[in-house]
């Protein structure tokens, strides 16, 4: 009671007695509103430790940090010798594991980073704290633990014991250890109820923990996801490079002996003309056949030089975008076809305004190609029909077409038209050499379009060709 008040109880009283009496009375009134403040004080400071506890979830995701200052405020406000928190190793089986933050009074010995290895305690106890068992000990000496149990406690001098799991979802992460090493204390029901709650709170820390480090490790694999794909990138670019630079020697070896294999091929035609001209009365019928064989052979391989150099220069010429009268420039080609060769009764159909943005140069080849096709697989029709046009196409992009009605050929060998030197007709049918179509592809490709055929065996063909490239759906 206060002294001040009690001084003046006894200065109103002069009856010994009854002062005694009075005394005991309010004694006996005060104490239990004092014991009654003093659990509402220890209501309001379990309020803010929970409170504050809340808040350092939210400020950071360092657990070490909201371990530490946990520990210290439950030491503070339940006045314990060491408030600790014990992690139970990975893949331990619940028997091995360490402190790994704690408050302790300074006169005792930190329990920091001890290993503690209870073979005690394993699965059997780690079931009963995963369903949120709680151990609140008043003497360890007196309350029937185990030896192994008492050993472990007291080489961290431990008298008094309150254990709440901590747990990471569903699985017991560790403990939350509050422990009394000076004397015996007999755990109140409020203070228990309070730890539980701090260890719930740790509990939602450790799981942002987990999700923090799973978020980490994600970030960590996409980091080194992309710097594989820059990586293959790199090597892909490099290989391009290279590949460019494999591709323009091929073209400059393949130009070079081209042009240089005309020169000798002339002379042998050259002479072979003379020795016709000039002796063809000194060689028998024999020899003026071997002659013109010779003629015809270097002839043959004039040409396929011809288009080898075309071919070449198709690819190694710089591009020039402009608009192209493709309806005038197929009308002079076939106009040119007709004057070559009068007797021929073909019909030429030609879709009047055609024009592209392209390569006005490419594009007269690639025209003159498709369309000396066409002309030559019809030459067996008596009255052939040879057409130029466009299709329209709903995203825009025009898909032009030569379509004739010749010989045709069978769709199984689509594939092989545009590769160079392969032929579907036999040279004693139709004379070529397997160029002019791959000559076609690599213009049509340049321009960024597409080239394709269709066709039936003496029902005719009809190729296709765009000049943009087109967008893929996804």
């Amino acid at each position: 009671m206060n002294p001040e008040l009690l001084a003046k109880l006894r200065a109103c009283c002069r009856d010994e007695a009854a002062f005694e009496q009075l005394q005991q009375i309010l004694s006996d009134k005060i104490q239990p509103l004092e014991q009654e403040i003093d659990r509402a004080n220890f209501q309001v400071e379990r309020q803010k430790a929970l409170s504050n506890a809340i808040a350092r979830l939210q400020e950071t995701l360092d657990l070490e940090t909201i371990f530490q200052a946990t520990a210290t405020e439950v030491r503070q406000l339940l006045a314990a010798d060491r408030v600790g928190m014990f992690r139970f190793y990975a893949d331990s089986g619940w028997n091995d594991g360490e402190f790994v933050s704690e408050d302790v009074a300074a006169d005792l010995a930190s329990a920091i980073a001890q290993k503690v290895h209870d073979h005690c305690f394993g699965e059997q106890f780690a079931v009963h704290y995963q369903r949120g068992r709680v151990q609140a000990v008043a003497d360890i000496y007196n309350a029937g633990l185990s030896d192994c149990h008492i050993q472990i406690l007291a080489q961290f001098q431990v008298r008094a014991n309150l254990v709440v799991p901590l747990l990471q979802g569903h699985n017991l992460w560790g403990l939350l250890c509050i422990h009394q090493c000076r004397a015996p204390r007999q755990w109140q029901e409020t203070e228990i109820e309070f730890v539980h709650q701090i260890a719930d709170r740790l509990g939602v820390a450790l799981q942002h923990a987990e999700l923090l480090a799973e978020l980490r490790a994600e970030i960590v694999e996409r980091q080194q996801a992309e710097q594989r794909a820059q990586e293959l990138n790199q090597e892909l670019q490099q290989a391009i490079v290279e590949l460019k630079a494999v591709n323009k020697e091929l073209e400059a070896f393949s130009y070079s002996v081209s042009h240089d294999l005309r020169a000798p091929l002339r002379s042998i035609d050259g002479f072979s003309q003379a020795l016709l001209e000039d002796c063809l009365d000194q060689l028998d019928n024999t020899g003026q056949d071997y002659l013109h064989r010779i003629r015809s052979a270097t002839q043959r391989m004039g040409q396929l030089i011809d288009d080898l150099l075309t071919l070449s220069r198709v690819t190694r010429s710089e591009m020039t975008r402009e608009s192209v009268a493709l309806s005038r420039l197929a009308s002079r080609i076939c106009t040119d076809l007709q004057m070559a060769h009068p007797d021929r009764q073909v019909e030429f159909e030609i879709q009047s305004g055609l024009v592209a943005q392209g390569d006005a140069r490419l594009l007269q080849i690639l025209l003159d190609n498709l369309l000396n096709n066409a002309w030559k697989f019809t030459s067996r029709q008596p009255q052939a029909k040879i057409s130029f046009g466009a299709i329209a196409q709903e995203n825009g992009i025009p898909t032009y077409f030569v379509r004739d009605d010749g010989v045709g050929f069978d769709m199984v060998y689509v594939d092989k038209l545009f590769r160079p030197f392969q032929r579907l007709h036999g040279m004693n049918e139709f004379f070529g050499n397997g160029i002019g179509l791959a000559t076609v592809q690599r213009i049509v490709h340049r321009h960024g379009g597409r080239v394709w055929a269709e066709g039936a065996l003496t029902r005719g063909a009809t190729f296709y060709f765009t000049l943009f490239a087109e967008e893929v759906e996804a």
